[in-house]
């Protein structure tokens, strides 16, 4: 920092200069408090005038900043007040009576090995930006070679020679310049690795809205690398606003392309406005769809190609304008559909995907949609499924693997504990060696449901369903097991392989279900579970860390003997046992209800009392269950 004192004794000499521009700023107000005979001359100012008289006032502020940052502080501008391109020295002072001050030192420039490269530089991309910044992405920096001309007398471009952190070269644009609903946006098209991710490619470029005065006005950033510059990065930014209603469609298309894969058969852009599309690319081979027109007659003729019934009805439903700006206005990136076609003879499959177009000047309500033909990736899917699947099967996270012929039962072990290798040995069919391994190994309260689940009757039953379901068990080891079954079905001859998997941790805070809420459970007087597809009812326990069966009723909820064991009043007995019928139950799970309340009359040994009833529905292991609560209604709620 430079003292008044030493400043003092320079005045007399620099005050005669005609080739070095120096004025004093108090870093107070803005106020000159010294400016020697040339900038007199030039700009009119004088002590006692505000810099803005003398200087542009956003690069005196930028320049203060870096001056703040780093001590002295260098740069240069090509145009100015005092000359064409002019070196800029700006320094801290201590003014009389102790008063922070800047001082700025302007000279002329002697052309250097920078200069020349940056001539280099605007040999080939010209000048018609609004910024042009030099990135060395290995060193984290940032230059800025070219900024835009401000408007009102002293008008000049300014040349950064000593960079900035990309960092904060970054924070600035976001923070300082960008419409804060493109700040997201920009983070990520920002990130180090995705621009050099990008660059891999080649030129990257976005759109973003830039404050310009009171507006904002839509801008494009372009990275590119040139091969004079050893590696280093041009950024260029240029204002587009506007631009898309002059070269309109091309630019449009020409940008969606650059973003996709050409592994599009077809692309279409969607106004979700006005409900309208414009050919993007082209497939008449595929769909014979016109150029443009509406989304409803675009789906008209796409549902031509769909044999299915059922999915022509999604296609319509799930694609229509009114669907997609649903799911573009929540959390949806895109909305991606696989059907069965027509295009082809012999089977064959095609994926529609509804995203959100590359972020642009004119694309906030707009989206795009895409066919493509993926009838060998179903293929090679299929394939894997049922020839490769035991690269998964093999995986460490399973403790044992069997293969099942589904045509007779038979089946021989892949991987398997010690302690169940003579399961194998023993038994001839898997029903049977299942039904053993049940009986020694399945808590009594899974067994019924394990055996149904595993049997080769149910999975034949149930082979059409798809290539895999899940189920979970407790042993009387007290651990949970996640059993996993794929179907196969290689030349003919069908089959299975069952999956056995620790599951211990996973359930560990929980005994029936995921559902069992243990907060809520501790509160109830009486808690039952009921079984629909076996009409059987067992007593619960809570015992303050687990919901566990007591006994079983014995009886089920729609008997004789049931009546007369369960305590409620006979008038009220009808309203539980509707609400357990199968006609309740079908239309409770189609509605996706999950919980009910009922107010029965519970006899107690005073007489009848008011109980409510909470009634939980769900599924365990596949099958419908309902947990019954009762609550003594004249009891105070915790």
């Amino acid at each position: 920092m430079i003292d008044m004192k030493e400043f003092w004794g320079m005045m007399n000499v620099l005050d005669n200069a005609d080739d070095v521009a120096i004025f004093v700023v108090s870093g107070r107000d803005g106020n000159i408090l010294y400016c020697n005979h040339l900038v007199t001359v030039l700009t009119n100012a004088h002590a006692g005038s505000h810099v803005s008289q003398v200087w542009d006032m956003e690069d005196y502020q930028k320049a203060n900043t870096r001056c703040n940052e780093g001590g002295t502080y260098r740069y240069l501008v090509e145009q100015s007040p005092f000359g064409k391109r002019r070196n800029v020295t700006v320094s801290k002072v201590v003014w009389s009576r102790g008063i922070l001050a800047y001082s700025f030192v302007i000279t002329a420039h002697v052309d250097d090995e920078e200069e020349a490269e940056r001539d280099r530089i605007f040999s080939i991309l010209g000048k018609d930006y609004r910024h042009i910044f030099l990135m060395d992405m290995m060193k984290g920096e940032v230059t800025t070679l070219l900024k835009p001309e401000a408007g009102g007398e002293g008008h000049y471009r300014a040349v950064y020679y000593h960079p900035v952190r990309f960092d904060e070269w970054k924070k600035e644009l976001i923070n300082e310049h960008a419409h804060p609903d493109d700040s997201e946006q920009l983070l990520h098209f920002l990130e180090p690795l995705e621009v050099r991710d990008q660059l891999s490619k080649g030129d990257y470029s976005f759109q973003y809205r830039r404050r310009q005065g009171d507006e904002f006005r839509w801008t494009e950033l372009r990275f590119r690398r040139l091969s004079e510059l050893n590696g280093r990065v041009v950024c260029t930014e240029r204002d587009v606003q506007g631009e898309t209603l002059v070269s309109g469609r091309e630019r449009e298309n020409e940008i969606i392309l650059s973003s996709l894969s050409n592994v599009y058969r077809s692309i279409y852009l969607l106004d979700l406005q006005t409900k309208q599309y414009v050919t993007v690319k082209a497939d008449t081979l595929l769909f014979g769809i016109p150029g443009e027109g509406s989304v409803d007659g675009l789906l008209e003729i796409v549902s031509e190609f769909i044999p299915d019934e059922g999915q022509r009805r999604d296609l319509n439903s799930a694609f229509s304008a009114e669907a997609l700006a649903e799911a573009f206005s929540g959390d949806a990136e895109n909305v991606v559909r696989e059907y069965h076609s027509a295009i082809s003879e012999g089977e064959s499959w095609m994926s529609v995907n509804a995203f959100r177009p590359p972020y642009m000047q004119g694309m906030e309500d707009k989206c795009v949609l895409s066919f493509m033909d993926i009838t060998e990736h179903k293929r090679v899917e299929e394939e894997r499924n049922e020839k490769n699947i035991i690269i998964d099967i093999l995986s460490s996270r399973y403790t044992c693997v069997y293969f099942v012929n589904l045509l007779d039962g038979s089946f021989h072990s892949i991987q398997v504990p010690q302690k169940y290798r003579y399961i194998e040995k023993q038994f001839a069919t898997v029903d049977e060696a299942m039904t053993h391994y049940a009986k020694a190994y399945v808590l009594e309260q899974y067994r019924d449901i394990f055996l149904n689940n595993i049997s080769t009757r149910e999975i034949r039953e149930q082979s059409d369903d798809g290539v895999f379901r899940e189920y979970i068990y407790r042993t009387v080891e007290d651990q949970w097991i996640r059993l996993l079954i794929y179907t196969l079905n290689e030349n003919g001859r069908p089959g299975v392989i069952l999956l056995f998997e620790d599951n211990t941790d996973r359930m560990v805070q929980r005994e029936m279900s995921l559902m069992y809420n243990a907060a809520l459970l501790a509160d109830y007087d009486y808690m039952f579970e009921y079984d629909p597809d076996i009409d059987q009812i067992y007593t619960l326990l809570f015992d303050g860390e687990r919901l566990v069966r007591e006994n079983s009723l014995d009886c089920g909820m729609h008997t004789e003997r049931f009546k007369d064991l369960v305590p409620i009043h006979p008038d009220d007995l009808l309203m539980l046992v509707n609400a357990c019928s199968q006609e309740s139950l079908d239309e409770t799970f189609a509605a996706g209800k999950t919980v009910s309340h009922m107010f029965l009359r519970r006899m107690t040994p005073e007489g009848y009392r008011l109980y409510m009833y909470g009634l939980h529905f769900y599924e365990d292991m596949g099958r419908r269950r309902v947990l019954i609560m009762a609550r003594d209604s004249e009891r105070e709620w915790i």
